[in-house]
């Protein structure tokens, strides 16, 4: 559905707070019961979002769920706070491979050379 699990992530949790809004609103001014219909499908959604986005930062997903569920949004920012324990390198994820990082490492890299006996 989206280039990356992080970008999915992002999107369920806009939807939960979209949903949180709905339902505050529903909960002042309108029907006790779609109100709590709302902040339910709102603590699924953000229950998801904090499942990949702990995925993504390399918790176990059923963290993610807990805060996501216990907390909603709030959830996301505790992730947020968490350390990265993804096993990607940090230089890497902040420098994007390019060809010239590639040319240089051949560069560095001569190789075998073979001599003839002349």
């Amino acid at each position: 559905m989206f280039e990356s699990r992080l970008q999915t992530a992002q999107f369920f949790l806009a939807v939960s707070l979209l949903l949180l809004f709905i339902g505050a609103l529903v909960f002042i001014f309108g029907a006790v019961v779609v109100a709590i219909f709302c902040l339910l499908l709102q603590a699924a959604a953000a229950g998801v979002g904090c499942y990949l986005y702990a995925d993504v930062k390399g918790y176990p997903g059923p963290i993610g769920l807990a805060l996501g569920v216990a907390c909603g949004i709030g959830g996301a920012l505790f992730i947020l706070i968490l350390p990265d324990q993804s096993p990607m390198n940090p230089r890497d994820r902040d420098e994007p491979r390019t060809p010239r990082r590639g040319m240089r490492r051949k560069r560095r890299d001569v190789g075998y050379e073979v001599l003839d006996d002349d």
